[in-house]
């Protein structure tokens, strides 16, 4: 993954290795995915990659230099919304999440903002945790139709069938009113689809996209940035100062351009 997104070229010689598949030819999927039904392997192949992706977000932020906005949980959602757009082939799933997505479903909205300085460790785990719960909600959705088409109920389906994990995959994701623990979730979720943590680690740099910015915002950030410094600058002086006068024992007071020593007679 880390090869993929470092350049063009790196990404085709990935493609060029796995040609059968790029090119449809073969079509045989994991007993995990497929479960001897016919064509469920690559619904259920593209979920996971899926996941895998909003896992990756929560392990491998921290090794991204340069722009480091596109690896931001917003950038990487709303990639994912016109990614389904543009390349899904079942419309009423690709109108569904869309639709979803535009009217800020499971209020992604609010989850996925993220301070542009410091984003706090816990808003890197908000996409994997919405995906998580966009994809129960479907499940949910398609068993629905399918009792209901059959004449049956569907009120037992909801928590035994349905949801993802069952309450023998995973026992602490739900406490006994069928609450979802977040943070227990977000662990089961790296288990499954990041079970080996995050190896070799090493950093990708990604080139900063040319785009004309607001004048406003520029300068906006620009002010931002040497406050900080000045106040890191202003710190820095202030630790010295205070590591002399321990060092020294003199304490001097400061006027104009003229020092007066207190230890003087």
């Amino acid at each position: 993954m880390d090869s993929v997104v470092v350049s063009k070229e790196n990404l085709l010689e990935i493609v060029d290795k796995h040609q059968e598949v790029v090119n449809g030819k073969h079509l045989k999927w994991s007993d995990q995915c497929a479960k001897g039904v016919e064509g469920a392997g690559y619904p259920c192949g593209l979920w996971s990659l899926f996941h895998i992706v909003s896992i990756g977000v929560v392990e491998r932020h921290k090794a991204v230099l340069g722009s480091r906005e596109e690896v931001s949980t917003q950038h990487v959602a709303l990639t994912l919304r016109n990614y389904i757009e543009n390349f899904f082939a079942c419309e009423a799933c690709r109108q569904y999440f869309t639709d979803m997505y535009d009217s800020c479903g499971f209020d992604h909205c609010k989850r996925f903002k993220q301070s542009l300085q410091l984003p706090s460790e816990e808003s890197w785990g908000q996409f994997a945790l919405w995906l998580f719960e966009v994809h129960n909600d479907i499940n949910m959705k398609l068993i629905e139709e399918e009792w209901k088409r059959e004449g049956k109920d569907v009120s037992e389906l909801k928590s035994n069938l349905a949801l993802w994990p069952s309450q023998e995959e995973c026992p602490g994701c739900r406490d006994k009113n069928g609450k979802w623990d977040k943070d227990v979730v977000l662990k089961h979720l790296k288990k499954s689809y990041w079970p080996a943590g995050v190896q070799n680690f090493r950093f990708v740099v990604l080139k900063k996209k040319d785009r004309v910015q607001d004048e406003k915002t520029s300068w906006s950030g620009l002010f931002e940035n040497f406050v900080y410094i000045a106040a890191m600058s202003g710190f820095i002086i202030w630790c010295m100062k205070k590591q002399y006068i321990s060092l020294t024992g003199r304490h001097k007071k400061y006027e104009g351009d003229y020092y007066y020593d207190n230890t003087a007679p």
